[in-house]
């Protein structure tokens, strides 16, 4: 066999390897409809909020971790994120991921949670994040007062 042969058979080998390590794009969403539900039967849900700072004080869920982990890039962005993974660990609680738009950053927040041992059964990331979040008056500002 001729290495022009095997080569593209190792490449694809090591891709299908390394997809399940980083979350191989199969990314759990939950709808507004359904966080709604959760939130208003208190059913028990760690809410992981990565905005950046800014946006967190114009808008966040009462109740919500603040991580400012936006855009969960960097060692120092994901550092906070490590709380989530404590109060998993405490409670065994469902996760949910709440960011500005549901993309790339809850992403790669999503892949650093199944990498500290969340389980993916367990993890969801808000849909549309809270730009297409349609129940505004469930968010709170800094000051303590809904919007």
């Amino acid at each position: 066999m001729t290495f022009k042969r095997i080569f593209p058979a190792i490449i694809l080998t090591l891709a299908m390897m390394a997809a399940p390590a980083f979350g191989g794009g199969n990314y759990k969403y939950m709808q507004p409809d359904d966080l709604k539900i959760r939130l208003d039967t208190n059913q028990p849900t760690i809410l992981v909020d990565i905005q950046p700072k800014n946006a967190y004080k114009e808008h966040h869920f009462y109740g919500s971790i603040r991580t400012y982990a936006y855009p969960a890039k960097t060692e120092r962005d994901t550092q906070s994120l490590v709380q989530a993974v404590r109060m998993h660990e405490t409670t065994g609680n469902d996760v949910v991921i709440i960011s500005p738009r549901g993309g790339r950053a809850s992403k790669r927040t999503y892949d650093f949670l199944v990498s500290r041992g969340i389980p993916e059964e367990k993890l969801f990331i808000l849909k549309g994040g809270l730009r297409k979040w349609p129940y505004k008056k469930m968010l709170l500002n800094i000051k303590g007062g809904c919007k």
